[in-house]
């Protein structure tokens, strides 16, 4: 099953990922020791919560889309943001394209299961 259909990367996680690219970019040098590995620790955090998978498999997911997602410049996610804002499709953007790839490759050969809403 692939958990991250073309649809869903381009109209969720593009631009979740751009805007958490530009919180990111405001926490000072003192709460930023490793935003790396803090990300790959909220990603496997949702993952287990939402039971998609378990914590190792969402290691490897988490670890391997962080990895993707940081080979984006500044210049790439504000040009994400502005089509995004404009109405205009960041998908048809060549490294938007790549980036998609990319995901998708994390979750090959990976158990996943649809997301679970967390009992509260």
């Amino acid at each position: 099953m692939n958990f991250i259909s073309k649809n869903f990367i381009i109209k969720q996680m593009l631009p979740i990922m751009a805007l958490g690219a530009s919180a990111a970019m405001i926490i000072t040098p003192a709460q930023a020791l490793d935003i790396k590995q803090d990300q790959i620790n909220n990603c496997v955090k949702g993952a287990v919560s939402y039971k998609v998978a378990d914590n190792a498999t969402a290691q490897k997911l988490c670890t391997c889309t962080v990895n993707v997602r940081s080979k984006m410049t500044l210049g790439q996610m504000w040009e994400i943001e502005s089509y995004a804002q404009s109405g205009k499709n960041p998908a048809t953007l060549p490294y938007a394209k790549t980036m998609q790839s990319d995901l998708q490759q994390c979750t090959k050969g990976l158990k996943l299961n649809p997301p679970q809403k967390p009992k509260a």
